[in-house]
């Protein structure tokens, strides 16, 4: 059998507490969001949500990182992503352009469909 190291072994048990994050909400309104090897739920469950809603996560994430990461991380730069939210804003479709950041950008999951 191969030695795993500290870090491996760490990777491994994260990895397994997230799938069983995600396996319990299952079937509920709950969203699992990824940032690299980071999980993140959004849901209205007090207990389980790490975040209530999607603007509050990507708020989270632009304070944590500030814009011009934050921008990089949704493959854009700065200009294109205000532009494209103030069309958003304009055209009643915000919610939309949410979910499909969440989804392109951090790969999110819908669990309420698992």
């Amino acid at each position: 059998m191969e030695a795993k190291t500290g870090k491996e072994l760490l990777g491994a048990i994260n990895d397994n507490e997230n799938m069983e994050r995600i396996n319990r909400l299952k079937g509920t309104d709950s969203l699992a969001v990824w940032c690299g090897d980071n999980l993140y739920i959004i849901s209205n469950s007090e207990m389980e949500s790490d975040f209530h809603t999607p603007a509050e996560f990507l708020k989270y994430r632009l304070n944590l990182v500030g814009v011009p990461d934050f921008t990089h991380e949704m493959g854009t730069t700065e200009k294109n992503f205000f532009d494209e939210l103030l069309d958003a804003i304009d055209n009643d479709w915000t919610d939309e352009y949410i979910q499909e950041i969440l989804t392109d950008c951090y790969h999110m999951e819908d669990l309420s469909n698992e």
